[in-house]
């Protein structure tokens, strides 16, 4: 099905970009969030990072696996019900009484954008010419984006008019909204294949994420070494064995013969690096405007959604350029623009003035609008022995797991440079914050330069 020059052309990109949306609200507006949880539950940074955490945890788990359930021939079905789980969840969680029920709603919300995050690249790569996939992956990213941006600004303003609680509770709407839409837009699902799920390949996986992300994140209590460590072993282990499994699996998860491609090998892993950074900076920058800049949450919204301002209005024309040159500038000026971001916020929090913020939150915004559509569309067109339906999960795979490790590493590099792990957030002092941001920004800089690097080497044929 062709839909380029159709009207349904416009209706599916809708869909796609308003599933974008739905995950970038709720990824940004719960992290403006964070400091007043960490006060409301008497936690440390470290702890209350695990609110993101574990969203994006469940979604890099069990992305794959909805994955191919959609590409079996369910999409529709999967983008639905990720919707319609998506937003049941984010009722219960506005109505959480204690920190581990909010946890556990989180983990089922995950689960919802699981399904959507599988499904909407999925709808990009079936339903839209191949010429076009820039363009359609940069529509995606521009929802993500602008989600993200104004996510922070309508919890900070819910925030301060009523509580956390509606936070989760402004998901309501929108995801009854994107449920129509994706009904009326999304043609039906075909016969389903009945292709066997490969269960031991994603409880593998899952394995592996969540004891590389609580390694991390356990690492930085004193007297809990063990504990890490023992994680970190379970984590090398269990990705050992899924690897092994997979490469001898009659239907696998993933077809880690891809992974023997290095040029594949250097384009994925700076797409994970990129979202590494990207949020592992964000969710520092809400308790940057609290501890040191004393913004109260509305105004930590409105800063923030400077970078998906700029993310907005560049990223479809960097985009549909992309899709008539070559996507390797844009990733290397992409990554060098997430590198100008950490210098000007080290150059902030050792005590610069308020003009290297707003160059930093502009090269943010730069960032996004020169990867989106080019970046994930690389990982896309660069994989080999894999589909390309079965690719664009891997593409959305690259993000959270980023997230869940950036959440988990920049956690855990502030902690070592502000020296206060276990301390609870309203204790920690301004001085040790910006000692502990200062050495996060510097590390985001040092795997931002890495990453620029590894997308220089990789060439590729001229699209247009």
């Amino acid at each position: 099905m062709n839909i380029k020059r159709s009207a349904g052309a416009v209706m599916m990109l809708s869909v796609v970009m308003m599933s974008g949306a739905v995950d970038g609200i709720d990824g940004s507006i719960v992290n403006v969030a964070l400091p007043t949880l960490a006060d409301e539950f008497a936690t440390d940074m470290g702890t209350v990072s695990w609110i993101s955490a574990v969203y994006f945890l469940m979604l890099a788990g069990l992305l794959l696996t909805f994955g191919r359930i959609a590409m079996n021939g369910a999409v529709r079905k999967v983008l639905v019900g990720g919707l319609v789980l998506f937003t049941s969840s984010s009722l219960l969680c506005g109505l959480s009484d204690s920190f581990l029920v909010l946890m556990a709603f989180r983990a089922l919300q995950g689960v919802g954008a699981a399904a959507i995050g599988a499904a909407a690249p999925m709808l990009c790569v079936r339903y839209v010419p191949r010429e076009m996939m820039g363009t359609a992956m940069g529509v995606l990213i521009m929802g993500w984006s602008v989600g993200f941006g104004v996510g922070p600004v309508i919890g900070g303003y819910l925030l301060e008019a009523a509580s956390w609680h509606w936070v989760f509770f402004i998901n309501i709407p929108i995801g009854v909204a994107a449920v129509a839409l994706a009904f009326f837009a999304v043609p039906s699902d075909g016969g389903y294949s009945g292709e066997p799920l490969d269960f031991r390949g994603a409880a593998l996986l899952f394995a592996a994420v969540s004891a590389g992300a609580l390694a991390l994140e356990r690492v930085q209590y004193p007297g809990e070494g063990a504990i890490s460590g023992a994680c970190a072993v379970l984590c090398a282990l269990s990705l050992a064995l899924f690897v092994a499994w997979e490469a001898r699996c009659g239907h696998p998860l993933l077809n880690v013969r891809a992974f023997r491609h290095v040029p594949f090998d250097l384009v994925y892993v700076s797409y994970v690096v990129l979202n590494l950074v990207y949020i592992g900076i964000f969710y520092l920058l809400p308790f940057y405007a609290s501890t040191v800049l004393k913004l109260d949450p509305s105004t930590t919204g409105l800063m923030l959604l400077a970078p998906s301002v700029v993310t907005v209005a560049l990223c479809i024309p960097m985009s549909r350029w992309s899709d008539r040159t070559r996507r390797r500038p844009f990733c290397m000026a992409a990554c060098a623009s997430l590198f100008l971001a950490c210098v000007a916020l080290v150059a902030s929090g050792m005590g610069g003035a308020w003009v290297w913020l707003a160059a930093a939150l502009v090269f943010m915004g730069l960032t996004w609008a020169l990867c989106g559509g080019p970046m994930a569309g690389r990982v896309v067109e660069t994989v080999k022995g894999e589909s390309q339906e079965m690719a664009s999960s891997l593409m959305y795979e690259a993000v959270y797991i980023g997230c869940v490790l950036g959440v988990a590493l920049f956690a855990l590099t502030f902690s070592i440079g502000a020296g206060t792990g276990g301390m609870d957030f309203a204790d920690i002092g301004e001085r040790a914050f910006r000692d502990g941001f200062t050495v996060a920004m510097l590390a985001g800089a040092a795997m931002s330069a890495a990453i620029a690097a590894a997308s220089l080497i990789v060439k590729e044929p001229k699209h247009g």
